[in-house]
């Protein structure tokens, strides 16, 4: 995610051209995705680095994820924690140059029987432009996805082959991670002869189409939450 200050998007390209660029101290995040899995520790943090060689001044905004992987999905800002149940704290930070800081993630909900989606962007802060002329700062923000699961997990994954159509849809209360798909031409290929299929993360609810290259089976590497599988449909 490119978060950009004072510039519209349509000029960048051409501005970039035309100003000395300066890049804000840059940030690192030790993790992406958060999950708080049924009987796991309520509270993760997410240690937040910086790798520049300038002070880092970081907003944080949490958000909540409605109808998420749908047309009609989005994303509400938190101002209450005890209405979405988590708790992100500190809601900014100050990182000198080589330090870390945590950005704690506190699970408020309890007796979940459908999972709820988050995501947390952490955007750098614009300081001075510290050029001898006018310039173009660009800041680089990131997002964290937290993923609170249901007490009782139902991944109920449902595939259909259709000729060289496989067509998925999540009948579950919980998401499933499709990835590192391939369908080989001639069996016993080598992996790394076969072709590679698109990935996609299946939320509840949601149906997903892949348009395959051949007619033999086709291999998807899965995960529920941390828990990782490979199912195979012919």
């Amino acid at each position: 995610m490119t978060f950009r200050t004072c510039v519209p998007y349509a000029l960048i390209a051409g501005l970039l051209a035309c100003f000395p660029l300066s890049v804000s101290a840059a940030m690192a995040l030790s993790n992406a995705i958060v999950h708080f899995e049924p009987g796991k520790p309520s509270r993760q943090d997410v240690e937040i680095t910086n790798t520049g060689e300038e002070p880092l001044y970081v907003q944080v905004d949490p958000r909540v994820v409605l109808n998420a992987g749908t047309e009609s999905e989005e994303r509400v800002s938190i101002t209450d924690p005890r209405e979405h149940g988590l708790l992100v704290t500190p809601n900014r930070l100050v990182i000198a140059p080589g330090a870390s800081r945590a950005l704690r993630l506190v699970k408020l909900a309890k007796q979940l029987t459908q999972e709820r989606i988050f995501r947390i962007t952490a955007r750098p802060v614009s300081g001075e432009l510290e050029a001898e002329s006018s310039g173009l700062k660009i800041l680089i923000g990131y997002e964290v996805l937290a993923i609170f699961y249901p007490d009782k997990l139902d991944p109920n994954l449902q595939v259909k082959r259709s000729g060289q159509t496989l067509t998925v849809a999540n009948n579950g209360n919980t998401n499933v991670l499709l990835q590192e798909g391939f369908q080989c031409q001639t069996p016993n290929l080598p992996l790394e002869e076969c072709t590679p299929l698109p990935g996609k993360r299946m939320y509840p609810g949601t149906s997903w189409q892949v348009e395959l290259p051949h007619d033999l089976p086709v291999r998807y590497y899965q995960s529920v939450g941390t828990r990782n599988f490979v199912e195979t449909y012919p």
